[in-house]
């Protein structure tokens, strides 16, 4: 059973690449290939499959040689060895399922698709030694060997992959871009709207009083005073006219100090900024907030020491 998705965001006071268990459930939560394009979903599934079954699997033709003139030589368990050995009539070669490719030294077999399916989700390779009690130097030389071994299976899905573990901002999916948009969109409704239902008692009987920033409102109901955003987690956020830019800037992976330099906001502001702003897409575009905390984890902050622009 997948674990509960924490409630709120509001609590983080540490960047979300900490070991926080909250975020760690969310990940967990998500499925495992949504991060990636939906045209390279099937493509990546087929590579899990892989790996999970290669192990087991008897070869074709000989690595050395390419000839399919092969034999069983010495069955798993013969000798301690741990799989099936074999030999080529041709070129006279022994060699076993992965002999010639790059999981080759791997061990731990039974590891390899959970960590992949780890990786797809958002996370880093020292986390993932974490969860499946290996070593971070074994986590790393895992990391190398599968990426040879997805350049092998598909090139696509490895120059897709390979693209977005830069340290660089990376292009987002189309259903990533579509969510921002419509993130964005709500932003602007926030901004623009005159006519919200009380957020206290419900009651649509009420009076516009003002409509700077975020228009306010008094209820006929229970008498109290409200805006756009009272009850939500932008609540008290100023800046309106930053906000759609500091989205796209939070969602495609730049870190607190970058967008403080860019935008001209205090370390202070951008930390607030980013727990509220983690809250108010969790709810209606999680998918957001899985990309939001895997640009975090896999880039490095790399702040200009110029002026602003």
């Amino acid at each position: 059973m997948a674990p509960a998705i924490p409630q709120t965001f509001s609590t983080f006071n540490i960047p979300p690449t900490r070991r926080h268990v909250e975020t760690i459930d969310f990940l967990l939560a998500r499925p495992s290939l949504e991060l990636l394009p939906e045209a390279l979903r099937p493509s990546a599934r087929g590579f899990l499959f892989y790996l999970a079954t290669l192990p087991t699997s008897a070869p074709h033709e000989c690595p050395a040689c390419a000839s399919r003139s092969i034999a069983l030589a010495t069955p798993a368990g013969t000798h301690g060895l741990r799989r099936d050995g074999y030999y080529c009539r041709d070129c006279n070669k022994r060699f076993n399922v992965l002999s010639g490719t790059p999981l080759r030294l791997l061990r731990s077999e039974e590891k390899w698709k959970p960590w992949m399916s780890y990786r797809f989700q958002g996370f880093s390779q020292e986390l993932i030694a974490t969860f499946l009690g290996i070593s971070n130097k074994a986590s790393m030389t895992w990391s190398r060997a599968f990426m040879e071994a997805m350049a092998d299976y598909d090139t696509e899905l490895h120059r897709w992959w390979e693209d977005h573990q830069s340290t660089h901002i990376s292009e987002l999916t189309d259903e990533a871009e579509k969510a921002l948009e419509e993130c964005v969109a709500r932003l602007t409704e926030l901004s623009t709207l005159t006519d919200r239902h009380c957020p206290y008692c419900g009651s649509s009987s009420t009076q516009v009083l003002t409509s700077r920033r975020a228009t306010e409102y008094q209820c006929h109901g229970c008498e109290r005073r409200y805006n756009n955003l009272t009850e939500t987690p932008l609540s008290h956020i100023q800046h309106m006219e930053l906000w759609p830019e500091y989205l796209r800037l939070l969602v495609v992976g730049y870190h607190d100090t970058e967008i403080g330099e860019r935008l001209g906001l205090s370390k202070s502001l951008t930390n607030l900024w980013r727990q509220r702003f983690l809250e108010f897409m969790q709810a209606r575009w999680p998918l957001l907030v899985h990309w939001t905390l895997w640009q975090w984890s896999r880039r490095r902050a790399s702040v200009p020491s110029g002026p602003r622009t």
